[in-house]
């Protein structure tokens, strides 16, 4: 342990502790009592700061003192497609937003969104907490494959957050490998570079720690020797519980996953006991039927319990849990997640990109409000694009520009601006589409 890696983790402890003395302190038929108390303590705010809030009050439909758990049924569920196209009614008002994010995923359709600094200090103290669970500390070597559009694009700040990625994270433990490009050659030099930077942990992309464990399969015994704490997915399922096994046996250790979004932040994270915990002092979670009825398997609805320039109360993810385990109807811990499932765009020679690296290479342009790929079966691809505005030259060639520093064969793709997107038979936007 280095003296920036120490620093750390002297500064996290007592956040850590009190997160544990908080969840050990707290009985499970406690849980939907405690959540209501915290969501009484933002809900004034919400109600006279955001505008979608403050209208449902004005038109009461729903209660301004929330009295009881079973009052949330009351409020609307909200899905992503709704708060995208009216992200303005989900504004929290009282301050002005430290910074803006957006949304990734497999629909091609990301969603932008205010934060406020402070909600990520609140995030800090719970991904330790989580990950405690794997006796993982804040001061473990990490190797992270992964994708970060802060090193696309040009100019001052892609140089400062390259020199950050490539000196400023080995400092404090952390080495990150691109996640965008998957082919053999590069996850090759990714299970060595593992073995040389000998991490404590390694957090990726699922599917991408999958395809890693097959492509380095030779180097099981090397792995081995580095004992590790775990590995861990994030971002998407793994395929199937033999791919959760396999990886396992290929790198010796426990194989484990957030679950989290980047609207919500961390909601749950898998237990080596084999379930998910909810992060509960930070999430009411419910999982609802078809109908918006509390079930043991159904749709997620998430409603955050702590001050947010973007408040979710009731949001949709669009992800399925079963095997759920409640307090009323507040789930604190669940079996299995079904839904993201971000695919690869498979280029002529086979090298998989991840749908990440297009996602943060045209995700930057606040004209575009989804993108679409499309294909032939002899693999020409065309990007489709959907904006409000005109998509100019200089739009096209930063597009260009960006997808080139993913892959170099991205850039001569072709690139259109279209009315709407194409969608299946079931009525969905996917983000890759066959011509």
């Amino acid at each position: 342990m280095n003296l920036f890696s120490y620093i750390r983790e002297r500064n996290i402890r007592p956040k850590l502790q009190e997160e544990i003395d908080f969840y050990s302190s707290i009985s499970k038929s406690e849980i939907q009592k405690v959540q209501l108390e915290a969501f009484n303590q933002i809900w004034q705010g919400i109600q006279e700061n955001v505008p979608y809030y403050k209208k449902l009050i004005e038109e009461k439909r729903v209660p301004k003192q929330i009295t009881s758990i079973n009052d949330f049924k009351e409020f609307p569920i909200i899905s992503r497609e709704y708060v995208r196209e009216n992200i303005e009614l989900f504004i929290n008002k009282s301050k002005p937003a430290d910074k803006w994010s957006s949304t990734g995923g497999s629909t091609g359709t990301p969603l932008q969104f205010p934060i406020w600094n402070e909600q990520g200090k609140l995030y800090e103290s719970s991904i330790w907490y989580a990950r405690s669970f794997y006796n993982i500390k804040r001061s473990d070597r990490m190797f992270r494959l992964w994708g970060h559009s802060h090193t696309l694009g040009t100019g001052l700040t892609r140089l400062k957050n390259q020199i950050k990625f490539s000196i400023g994270l080995p400092l404090i433990g952390f080495k990150r490998f691109s996640a965008y490009d998957l082919s053999e050659e590069r996850l090759r030099e990714a299970g060595k570079q593992i073995i040389e930077f000998k991490p404590d942990y390694i957090i990726g992309y699922s599917k991408a720690i999958n395809i890693l464990a097959r492509v380095n399969e030779d180097r099981k015994s090397e792995f081995h020797r580095l004992n590790l704490k775990a590995v861990m997915g994030a971002a998407e399922g793994f395929e199937n519980e033999s791919d959760i096994e396999y990886i396992s046996s290929i790198f010796g250790c426990p194989v484990g996953m957030e679950y989290g979004s980047m609207e919500a932040n961390l909601m749950a994270h898998t237990h080596p006991d084999g379930t998910f915990k909810v992060i509960w002092r930070r999430n009411l979670i419910e999982s609802v039927d078809e109908y918006g009825e509390s079930s043991n398997q159904g749709r997620i609805l998430i409603t955050t319990l702590y001050n947010r320039a973007f408040p979710l109360i009731r949001y949709e993810l669009g992800d399925i849990i079963s095997g759920c385990e409640k307090n009323g109807i507040s789930v604190y811990s669940f079996k299995e997640i079904k839904g993201r499932d971000n695919d690869f765009l498979i280029l002529e020679d086979g090298t998989p990109i991840h749908s990440e690296g297009i996602t943060h290479a045209i995700k930057f342009s606040e004209k575009i409000a989804a993108y679409q790929i499309r294909y032939t079966k002899d693999k020409v691809y065309t990007i489709y694009v959907r904006s409000n505005e005109k998509v100019n030259d200089d739009d096209i060639q930063e597009i260009r520009k960006r997808l080139g520093q993913v892959d170099p064969r991205l850039s001569s793709m072709k690139i259109k601006q279209v009315d709407q997107l194409k969608q299946t038979i079931a009525g969905k936007t996917n983000w890759l589409m066959e011509e």
